[in-house]
């Protein structure tokens, strides 16, 4: 057997406790969306296929990865990191609102993010409004500190009944469509569901090639928790005061003042996440 066939037969350890085969496709594909170029690319995967033993973690996988990028540029170690740094919001969902908004706002919708609305048995906080012309969505929004912890159909369920609910109060002005959004994965049941119930479902992998991944890169919608030139506690200070996306700094620096940053360190910031933006 080759060198080659050996290691793409090794089974990794995901966080889940699921196993899978490494595949050096997938890997490929996440450090091509990290920004990587070719030649760092192959170099991140030789250096796991070095390492790489039958159990390795998909933690493991990726620290490995994220050092490497981390050496080579800060900015594709951040664009890399987007799924952890998404776990990294904090047990509260509203920065995971705020994100599934603005990535409605830059379809030119107009969001509003944790209304009250009365339906027509009870009443219901929405996480997410978007509307433009014609136009008016909810958004159901599901954050996970686990990505092996999915949405399962339960949540599809509860969700419609809600959509439902809402749809028939004859006062509210309607909705054209119903969301349920996650940062973690759905069942195959929940996804059934969906698509017979007319519920539009966005989660990290879901629809294929149009997921919150995808969709957060190409509309650079990148939380604060992914970049490398914070601190932990300071990154959870700008989150206790609501800063949430690495547009919000790059449009109001001054918002980096309450860090009481030194001046080189503030540049640093303001750097990566303008090398961030510019991929």
């Amino acid at each position: 057997m080759s060198n080659n066939s050996s290691q793409n037969s090794i089974a990794v350890q995901k966080a889940s406790g699921e196993r899978e085969t490494f595949s050096e496709k997938k890997l490929l594909a996440s450090l091509g969306r990290s920004g990587a170029s070719e030649e760092l690319a192959q170099r991140v995967i030789r250096l796991v296929k070095q390492q790489a033993r039958p159990g390795i973690t998909s933690a493991k996988i990726y620290r490995l990865a994220f050092g490497l990028l981390h050496k080579e540029a800060r900015h594709l170690a951040a664009r890399y990191s987007l799924k952890q740094a998404i776990m990294a919001l904090g047990p509260s969902g509203y920065p995971f609102e705020r994100i599934i908004a603005a990535l409605f706002a830059k379809q030119n919708y107009y969001t509003e993010v944790g209304v009250n609305l009365q339906g027509a048995c009870v009443g219901h906080e929405v996480d997410v409004i978007a509307t433009r012309p014609g136009h008016r969505l909810f958004v159901e929004c599901k954050y996970r500190n686990n990505h092996g912890n999915k949405c399962d159909v339960k949540v599809a369920l509860y969700v419609h009944a809600r959509a439902m609910d809402l749809g028939k109060n004859a006062d509210l002005e309607p909705f054209q469509e119903f969301w349920l959004a996650t940062n973690a994965k759905f069942t195959r049941d929940a996804i059934q569901y969906g698509q017979c119930a007319g519920l539009k479902l966005l989660s990290w992998d879901y629809p294929e090639r149009n997921g919150l991944r995808e969709r957060i890169h190409l509309s650079q919608i990148h939380p604060i928790t992914c970049l490398t030139t914070l601190k932990v506690r300071e990154k959870r200070d700008l989150l206790k005061r609501n800063i949430v996306l690495c547009t919000e700094l790059a449009e109001k620096p001054h918002l980096l003042d309450s860090l009481r940053l030194k001046e080189a360190a503030r540049r640093r910031v303001l750097r990566e996440i303008n090398d961030l933006q510019e991929i």
